[in-house]
């Protein structure tokens, strides 16, 4: 099931929960970094996947999706499924006026693990696990680093809000609190 969200400014979202909005495409490779828990907690499984466009200039797209896997340990691993292929194309529902291609391309790969990262260690993350970022979307002239950069922190955002058991932040409200901030 999917949500959209207008975020004022331009800014359009859709959020998707325990659904894919495209089949995953099959990775060439992975990139991964593993990261220690101070105090870990195992949570329930998640899968969420965030497609946002903002207002058009240089970077104004990106589409991710990421499962959190629990596991019994002190440990998180962080995974990139990179696919460079540009061969299925990806009809998005925010009407964007050029081709969306599926998939991860090598060149947003490491940007997103480091932002991830980055977004972790802000947040205090201490649920034990997986974090796999295993589908995406992208074009070839809208998209970049950046804005996989700040795709990627909403999503651990998001990520951290639905594990967590106190929390009771909208979806919208974390999204444009993280666009915010930045």
């Amino acid at each position: 099931m999917n949500t959209i969200f207008d975020l004022g400014k331009f800014r359009k979202a859709i959020v998707w929960k325990e659904d894919y909005p495209l089949i995953i495409n099959k990775a060439e490779y992975e990139l991964k970094t593993l990261l220690q828990l101070n105090e870990p907690i195992v949570s329930k499984y998640q899968k969420l996947v965030l497609e946002l466009k903002l207002p058009r200039n240089i970077s104004y797209y990106a589409l991710l999706g990421v499962e959190y896997i629990p596991n019994q340990n002190s440990e998180l691993m962080i995974k990139v499924k990179v696919n460079d292929s540009n061969c299925l194309f990806y009809n998005s529902e925010l009407q964007l006026s050029e081709e969306i291609y599926s998939g991860i391309p090598t060149e947003y790969a490491n940007s997103i693990i480091s932002s991830a990262k980055e977004k972790i260690l802000e947040c205090n993350w201490n649920y034990a696990g997986s974090i796999v970022f295993l589908l995406g979307a992208h074009s070839l002239i809208g998209s970049s680093e950046t804005v996989f950069s700040k795709v990627t922190k909403i999503l651990i955002a998001l990520l951290s809000n639905e594990l967590s058991e106190e929390s009771c932040l909208s979806d919208d409200s974390v999204i444009k609190e993280e666009l915010d901030s930045h």
